[in-house]
């Protein structure tokens, strides 16, 4: 055999080697995946995700910089059932949170004001300007477990910011564990350092003790504190598209153009393709705009468990379980924050002002089956199927199919005049 030949089938044997094995390690990553993801499947029945009416969060933290408030996953059972964590954050003009890390993913959305951003990656550089970003309202970031982050309100209005937060890598399910690398003494929020001995933090800096003690005890808040006037904060940068960094965990919202645009709302979805931290995160997004009495269509979650919260406005909310009882039907406000499991068909209904909410999911590409719209699951279910399934003749089915055949997803209101043209149709009127 000619050595042309033979190196030929060497390379071939060397790359279905190399391909073999990376198939193999892609299935043990996602198995790992699965595994990892079993605890917040548990399942359905027994005392799961019995309780899904919608909460406000408690004040756990208020200081002249601003307040921490928290929806607690031992208070709201469906948190933990999911094994999700929610918190908002108000950081009040010259507000600070002190430098943070967290045991649990997370994903963090501006919904009021701006405010200066620093996020430091466990590798790299630490050429700060790099990591000073001005995220404002609109704005998602991510947020990996273990990576210090720290904001600065350094506008004339309060900022507001949610966070939501996957707690299964965490130490306790439906609960978020804070490591400040700042602050004076807490009960759980203290300066992580003051566990130290202070000798060893001396070694540690090459400084004496007399300096890791003014270091130490000269801040006594935790969590936010007030800057005072006069004090400068670090400049933000202004070419932030040409840094990487910043388009990989930080995505605009408001820059960009929405997925889906009907008359009744729009809608954006972010996943790992638009902000590739998420794929290591396995948390995706969308930012739902409803217009007075529009629905976005009733429909479930393939893949995902979602955390929902009420950004704007009013409205209504139904969740149904697997025997047809309803999970939950309750009226909805600015502040609200809901849970819908995995597979639970929902639909979200705006009121008379409007609605817009915030939808967390536990997966960086979340897939919906829808009930209604163009996409309807019916829509691909044979016409004769769906008539024998309903023991419906067939001109009422075709009836259901031909209606909404423009709009997906988002479903506006009918007007007075489309009401009463239905209502002649089907004889309703003339009595």
């Amino acid at each position: 055999m000619k050595k042309g030949a033979i190196t030929a089938i060497l390379l071939v044997v060397l790359l279905s080697t190399n391909v073999l094995a990376l198939g193999r390690h892609k299935d043990e990553r996602e198995r790992e995946r699965e595994r990892e993801r079993q605890p917040r499947h548990e399942g359905s029945g027994g005392d799961y995700f019995r309780d899904l009416e919608p909460r406000r969060p408690k004040q756990q933290f208020k200081s002249e910089g601003g307040q921490l408030e928290e929806w607690s996953g031992d208070e709201y059972r469906a948190l933990r059932d999911a094994n999700m964590a929610a918190a908002k954050i108000t950081l009040n003009p010259r507000g600070l949170l002190l430098p943070v890390y967290k045991d649990s993913h997370g994903i963090k959305v501006v919904v009021e004001g701006s405010a200066r951003m620093g996020l430091i990656l466990p590798e790299g550089d630490r050429d700060i300007e790099h990591y000073v970003y001005c995220v404002q309202k609109g704005d998602v970031i991510a947020v990996p477990q273990g990576v210090p982050t720290w904001w600065y309100n350094d506008g004339n209005e309060r900022t507001e910011i949610i966070g939501i937060d996957d707690t299964t890598g965490g130490e306790q399910p439906g609960r978020v564990e804070p490591f400040f690398l700042a602050g004076g003494k807490d009960e759980r929020c203290g300066g992580v350092l003051r566990g130290f001995d202070r000798e060893i933090l001396a070694r540690a800096w090459d400084v004496d003790e007399q300096t890791v003690t003014r270091l130490l005890e000269s801040q006594n808040g935790t969590v936010i504190v007030r800057v005072r006037e006069g004090i400068e904060m670090p400049e933000v940068r202004t070419d932030h598209e040409l840094n990487t960094f910043f388009a990989d965990f930080v995505y605009r919202i408001e820059r960009s153009h929405a997925d889906v645009v009907e008359r009744g709302g729009q809608l954006h979805a972010v996943n790992r393709y638009k902000l590739p931290a998420l794929r290591h995160l396995d948390l995706g997004l969308s930012c739902v705009t409803l217009e007075p009495n529009a629905m976005c269509a009733p429909g479930w979650s393939v893949n995902a468990h979602k955390v929902i919260y009420i950004v704007r406005g009013n409205g209504r909310i139904q969740i149904v379980r697997n025997n047809g009882e309803k999970a939950l039907n309750t009226q909805v406000k600015e502040g609200s924050l809901i849970v819908v499991p995995r597979f639970f068909p929902a639909v979200k209904i705006a009121g008379s002002d409007g609605l817009d909410y915030l939808s967390v999911s536990t997966s960086d590409m979340p897939l919906t089956q829808f009930i209604a719209g163009r996409n309807s699951v019916y829509n691909g279910i044979p016409p004769e199927v769906v008539a024998r399934s309903f023991n419906i003749d067939d001109d009422l089915e075709m009836k259901i199919r031909e209606r909404r055949t423009k709009e997906a997803i988002i479903l506006p209101a009918r007007s007075g005049l489309e009401r009463r043209r239905d209502e002649a149709s089907s004889g309703v009127l003339g009595f």
